[in-house]
């Protein structure tokens, strides 16, 4: 447990005015729920297609009584035969005037300011039971009784706040949570998602682990690895929530050896102007898989000697190195969840299983409900009783897990190119990093509401020279990319073309609109 001293951070936090540098840091207005607030809270529930506090579609969202803002509850891949996922919003949020990332009618004098639309996204990781919605609720300095237990589900949203309204944390269900034995698969499988959707949309990732187990240093690298095949630079702290250390002395050991010795960090110190006085902030850098680097920041067992020395500075250090920070992201979070996790669907689910020639297999991709507080596959998009006439869509048998089964590969067990996907009333343009590949050496498959690319790449080291290799990340083998559409296509019109190492697809959509007619 975090120091209860740690409560005064919320008088402290509003006093920093500086940078480390000394330069002084524009003052952000509290979360007030005024319509002039424009806070990464607001823009986040304006991704919410029935929330709006002006009518009742707001109140179709269950409220809940925790630090999170918005709960989407992926607990269950097979959740999607039915209901799907549903949304929650925090009793909280009920005064906060959404800003709407989509304006009806493109008014241009009603959208929201680019700078506005991005923050620093924070995903909290780790094991099970670790201290990581503790730790979130000293960091966004939400008041919950202690005796509450803090449940997590799916991926769970939380917007700093006060001073620090350009802050978004993510929280998902720790790694090892128990289920029923019938469900370990659908778990394993919605555990590896959930990891990849919040890592593709953070750009800091925050590890909480208790002392140093095994299992914390096989997590914390399969992080790492999983970030460097794929390309994802983020910045990484690894937070020692020592919570059974009381002593100064013990606290010291334990950075000694778990630390020091076994991260090779290194002592770092800087300073920040608090309350017009000079505070230092101890912390510990290194450096893993030869150039990912670490910050580790110290807790200690709350009401105890060593949290007196680290705590405050801890969280005071971690805040002002996300405030700070012009690393950020889309605050239009639900919609490119979505869009991430479409990418993904077709990989973890087989295809044309359990259905009949009469029966159509329902289109691999998600959406938000059209009256309802949920997220569903599309073609379930209007139904008004989701528990009727379900699907029975089973995992695909060719899943394949990285090492310690904490990421899905694709089905080649190999790699997936990265894509931009863009669109406008009348196409979509799908932009495809497709380097080394010469023509004839993919293969398209469109379909009116997706397409397929596959192909396989060869090792470029057989064709090089050198007997050496000292760095090898280029991905090689086959692969399989599906990205699915929401409006339905004209897939016998579509028209590619190849630049710089790009594949750039263009998909006309079909005009299902009012057309004129001369007479």
């Amino acid at each position: 447990m975090i120091d209860n001293q740690i409560d005064k951070l919320r008088t402290t936090y509003n006093t920093v005015t500086q940078k480390i540098t000394g330069e002084p840091k524009k003052e952000r207005n509290p979360l007030n729920g005024t319509s002039s607030e424009q806070t990464a809270l607001s823009t986040i529930l304006g991704g919410l297609k029935l929330y709006n506090t002006n009518d009742a579609a707001s109140k179709i969202y269950k409220s809940t009584n925790s630090l999170y803002d918005v709960v989407i509850r992926i607990n269950n891949l097979s959740d999607l035969n039915t209901q799907g996922w549903e949304i929650l919003v925090g009793n909280h949020t009920n005064n906060v005037i959404p800003n709407k990332v989509i304006v009806p009618n493109d008014d241009e004098s009603e959208q929201i300011p680019d700078e506005k639309k991005e923050a620093v996204i924070v995903t909290v990781l780790g094991a099970y039971n670790r201290g990581k919605s503790y730790l979130l609720k000293k960091l966004c300095r939400i008041n919950i009784p202690s005796g509450n237990i803090i449940h997590t589900e799916g991926i769970s949203i939380t917007a700093g706040r006060d001073n620090y309204t350009n802050i978004v944390f993510l929280d998902t269900a720790g790694t090892d949570t128990p289920v029923k034995n019938d469900e370990i698969e659908f778990k394993r499988a919605t555990e590896a998602l959930l990891r990849e959707v919040v890592l593709h949309l953070a750009t800091f990732l925050i590890i909480v682990v208790n002392r140093l187990r095994a299992t914390d240093q096989i997590y914390i690298r399969q992080v790492l690895k999983y970030c460097r095949d794929t390309h994802i630079r983020k910045k990484i702290i690894i937070v020692h929530n020592l919570v059974d250390v009381e002593t100064i002395e013990d606290v010291n050991t334990v950075i000694q050896k778990e630390i020091k010795l076994t991260f090779g960090g290194i002592d770092k110190k800087t300073q920040l102007q608090i309350g017009g006085t000079s505070k230092s902030i101890h912390y510990f850098e290194s450096k893993q898989q030869n150039d990912i680097e670490i910050r580790h920041y110290v807790l200690a067992k709350s009401h105890s000697k060593a949290a007196d020395i680290w705590n405050k500075q801890s969280l005071d250090g971690i805040m002002n190195l996300l405030q700070n920070s012009d690393n950020k992201n889309s605050l239009d979070i639900i919609k490119d969840m979505i869009m991430y996790i479409n990418g993904k669907l077709p990989q973890l689910f087989k295809h044309n299983n359990g259905f009949s020639s009469s029966t159509a297999q329902p289109v691999l991709s998600i959406v938000q409900h059209d009256s309802l507080p949920y997220i569903v596959l599309a073609d379930r998009k209007s139904r008004h009783n989701l528990l009727e006439e379900g699907y029975l869509l089973e995992l695909s048998e060719k899943l394949v897990y990285d090492d310690a089964g904490y990421f899905v590969k694709n089905e080649s067990g190999n790699w997936q190119p990265r894509y931009n996907l863009y669109e406008d009333d009348n196409e979509y343009c799908l932009i495809v990093e497709l380097a080394g590949f010469s023509k004839g050496e993919l293969e398209t498959k469109a379909a009116e509401k997706s397409i397929t690319i596959t192909g396989t790449r060869s090792d470029l080291n057989n064709r090089m020279n050198y007997r050496i290799i000292r760095r090898s990340d280029i991905l090689i083998g086959s692969f399989t990319l599906t990205i699915p559409f929401e409006a339905d296509t004209v897939h016998n019109k579509i028209k590619s073309d190849r630049m710089d190492g790009f594949i750039k697809i263009v998909v006309p959509k079909k005009n299902l609109g009012v057309i004129s007619v001369d007479l």
